[in-house]
């Protein structure tokens, strides 16, 4: 009864860290906002965590390896109980992927800091992303355009494993006036506003699309928001970008058409996450799972799509 209750109450502690709001967290656990505050507190005094709200954020202050190993022998739990936390990343968009809400708990978590998924996934907080691995070229021993779909180190704990290679875009309104041209350069581009991400947020995109005079104009996004970053050049005057699977959708709903230029920047669909998980032997069957869920879901968007597997 105490390990059940023990458990259950860790994942109080996680729901606080990942959504920081009693509010939502109670709301995704099924639980009250009383239950929620009352049991992360217990929880809290049990192991001595000193786990509160300090400075806007949930966090814990103390044992702190205590709580590092409550969590890898929770997320141990779930991989091999088949029910892992799962987020999308940002460079899947809002596609529909059948069959995905099968593979486990889907967390409405979209940040557009690459780095910021994997210190959630390093923390077991998540336990796997399907996301671009364009932010983490630095840390691969092959270029991105080398890489094959196997298990891949990109630090001591953390792996991955490559999936899908596409293209990004750059894409206007149907109406724009670089619609049509084919001798399209940086300096021309560079009239024209395109969004870009805060400092630091995606380090290796922003420079790739400043390189051809693009993320000129800061769009504020923290997480995804599809209007807000594909859907930037709708007005007609500005530019955007996306990935090639997410043409046809982007036509339909903005009226947003590809660009005569070529963006030359190619990132990879990959599963990513801490090596316990990757390295488990249900993780297999997880992963034949979720390629055909993307394959479902991506093949019917683009031919420009190179499968790994």
């Amino acid at each position: 009864m105490f390990q059940q209750e023990a458990v259950s109450d860790l994942e109080v502690i996680d729901f606080l860290e990942l959504f920081n709001s009693t509010v939502e967290s109670s709301k995704r656990l099924g639980i009250s906002q009383s239950s929620c505050s009352r049991r992360y507190r217990s929880f809290s005094e049990l192991f001595g965590i000193g786990f509160d709200r300090i400075a806007d954020r949930y966090r814990a202050t103390s044992n702190l390896d205590i709580l590092s190993s409550l969590r890898q022998a929770a997320q141990k739990l779930r991989i091999r109980q088949s029910r892992p936390r799962i987020t999308i990343g940002w460079q899947l968009g809002d596609m529909i992927l059948p069959g995905f809400d099968k593979l486990g708990q889907l967390l409405p978590i979209q940040p557009m800091n690459s780095w910021l998924v994997l210190s959630l996934l390093e923390q077991r907080l998540v336990d796997v992303s399907v996301m671009g691995l364009l932010e983490f070229q630095s840390l691969l021993k092959q270029p991105l355009t080398q890489v094959r779909s196997r298990l891949l180190p990109l630090s001591t704990n953390m792996m991955c494993v490559p999936i899908c290679s596409f293209d990004f875009k750059l894409l206007a309104h149907r109406d724009h006036p670089l619609q049509g041209h084919h001798d399209l350069e940086p300096h021309k581009l560079r009239q024209y506003p395109s969004p870009a991400l805060p400092l630091g947020m995606a380090p290796a995109l922003m420079e790739a699309l400043q390189n051809h005079g693009l993320a000129s104009q800061q769009c504020g996004l923290l997480d995804y928001d599809e209007a807000s970053w594909e859907g930037f050049s709708c007005n007609g005057l500005g530019l955007s970008y996306a990935t090639s699977f997410q043409v046809t959708q982007l036509v339909n709903r903005y009226q947003l058409h590809p660009l005569n230029y070529t963006l030359d920047i190619r990132d990879c669909i990959g599963l990513v996450g801490h090596r316990d998980v990757l390295k488990d032997p249900s993780f297999s069957e997880m992963y034949l799972q979720a390629v055909s869920c993307l394959r479902a879901g991506i093949s019917v968007s683009s031919s420009q799509i190179k499968w790994l597997s």
